[in-house]
Order: C-alpha cells, then sequence, then structure tokens
C-alpha cells in the first residue's frame, strides 16, 4: 500500500521529468495549472499512475484536485480502502 508521502513523490517525479526540472524544484503546493499540465499530459500522468497504484482512477482526477497535496491525500486514503477490502474478500 502506497503512502501520501510516496504518492507524492512520484507524482513530483513525474512532473519533473516532463517539466525538465529536478523533483525539490516541484512544490507539492502548487496549483495544477502553474505546472502547465493540458489535458493529455493528465490522461497520461493518471495513466501511469494508475498502473503504478494497481486501481483505477478518474480520468479527471486532476482537474478535481488543485495541487500534489490534496491529489496525494486523496489518493493515499483510496489505497487505504483497495487495501481493506481485498483484505475482507
Amino acid at each position: 500500500m502506497k503512502t501520501q508521502q510516496q504518492i507524492s513523490q512520484w507524482i513530483k517525479i513525474y512532473l519533473a521529468e516532463i517539466l525538465e526540472v529536478e523533483p525539490e524544484q516541484v512544490d507539492e503546493n502548487y496549483e495544477f495549472e502553474r505546472f502547465g499540465l493540458n489535458s493529455s499530459a493528465a490522461v497520461s500522468l493518471v495513466g501511469d499512475l494508475e498502473e503504478w497504484l494497481g486501481f483505477e482512477l478518474s480520468p479527471s482526477l486532476f482537474f478535481e484536485f488543485n495541487t500534489i497535496a490534496q491529489v496525494s491525500t486523496y489518493l493515499a486514503e483510496m489505497a487505504q480502502e483497495e487495501n481493506t477490502l481485498e483484505n475482507v474478500a
């Protein structure tokens, strides 16, 4: 199960590669608009993140949440729920 911190770091590294900057330069409290994240980049990011996390995500995830901090907190909660459901089944 991935933690909020692990998810945040993964997204920072992903965005840093796109922006050609160091991950430390990607502030998790900046709104995604500041990174210039267009819809096709957001869809690619969601697809890669789904694969890494192991569960399906909404294609509009990065438009529903404004910052990496918000998204990673939400996804960590989802990961915990997924883990709980797997343990019940």
